[in-house]
């Protein structure tokens, strides 16, 4: 029996975090989620995901505190994790350029993040980053999240 790929999905607005969850749910994933960067790590130290959609902004932990202390903890993780924000990506490209896979702006499009995740999960990319997707916003941000 094949195991389904774990997707957390780590976002404080409660209908956002609903929306994906929903939407994820509809694919042969094992969907998680999480309100705060404190919650994420509990369930990260508890199981390894496939794929993490990081909130940046959100209390107990931001996103980019949560990724520094993700990545102490399991500095050889596989997990694929993209940032989703509305503000400007400087401070996750400053900070944690060797962490994040892509970054997705809100508003993003459910579909085409759920594609994203789907390729991604399925297959456990090493370079998320260079997964095809239809969005050139989303390409432009994976691409510009690659260290250089």
């Amino acid at each position: 029996m094949l195991l389904s790929p774990k997707v957390l999905v780590v976002e404080d607005d409660d209908a956002i975090r609903t929306l994906l969850v929903a939407a994820l749910r509809r694919e042969p994933f094992e969907v998680h989620s999480a309100v705060n960067g404190a919650e994420a790590l509990d369930l990260t130290r508890a199981s390894e995901y496939a794929v993490i959609l990081l909130d940046l902004m959100m209390p107990a932990l931001n996103g980019v505190e949560c990724l520094q202390v993700f990545h102490e903890a399991s500095p050889e993780s596989r997990t694929v994790i993209f940032v989703m924000t509305a503000f400007d990506d400087v401070m996750v490209r400053h900070v944690a350029p060797n962490l994040v896979h892509g970054i997705i702006r809100k508003p993003f499009d459910v579909p085409q993040l759920v594609s994203m995740v789907r390729e991604v999960a399925l297959t456990r990319l090493p370079q998320a980053a260079e997964t095809t997707i239809d969005s050139a916003e989303l390409r432009d941000a994976a691409d510009e999240a690659q260290p250089n």
